[in-house]
C-alpha cells in the first residue's frame, strides 16, 4: 500500500473512531497531511486516546510521517474500538479546511 492510501485510511479511521459516518475521498498532498496532523494534535488536548502518536521532528505532519506512525494495527484500532468523542468537534472544525487542502486550495 502506498503512503497516500495509508493517509486516507488513517483519516477515515479517525472519522470512524469518532463515531462519524463520513469518508475522506479527496486527493492526499502535503497540505492534507499537515491539516490531519493538526487534527490529531488538537484531539490530544482533550483525550489521552492519541497520546501514543509522537510529534513530527519538523514540526508539522507529512505524508511520510503519517504513513510511518499510523500502521495497519493502529488504523484498525482507531476504526474499531476507540471512542474519540472530543475528536468530533475537531473533525467538524477542520473538515472544510481538509477538503480545501485536498483540492490544492
Amino acid at each position: 500500500m502506498n503512503e497516500h492510501n495509508r493517509v486516507k485510511e488513517a483519516i477515515n479511521a479517525f472519522y470512524k473512531g469518532a463515531g462519524l459516518n463520513i469518508k475522506f475521498t479527496g486527493q492526499v498532498n502535503e497540505r492534507v497531511a499537515e491539516i490531519f496532523g493538526k487534527m490529531v494534535f488538537a484531539t490530544q488536548q482533550c483525550t489521552t486516546a492519541l497520546n501514543w502518536v509522537p510529534r513530527p521532528t519538523g514540526g508539522k505532519a507529512t505524508i511520510s510521517w503519517i504513513a510511518r506512525n499510523f500502521g495497519q494495527s493502529i488504523i484498525r484500532q482507531l476504526g474499531e474500538g476507540q471512542s474519540l468523542t472530543c475528536a468530533k468537534s475537531v473533525i467538524l472544525k477542520y473538515k472544510s479546511t481538509l477538503h480545501l487542502a485536498s483540492l490544492g486550495v
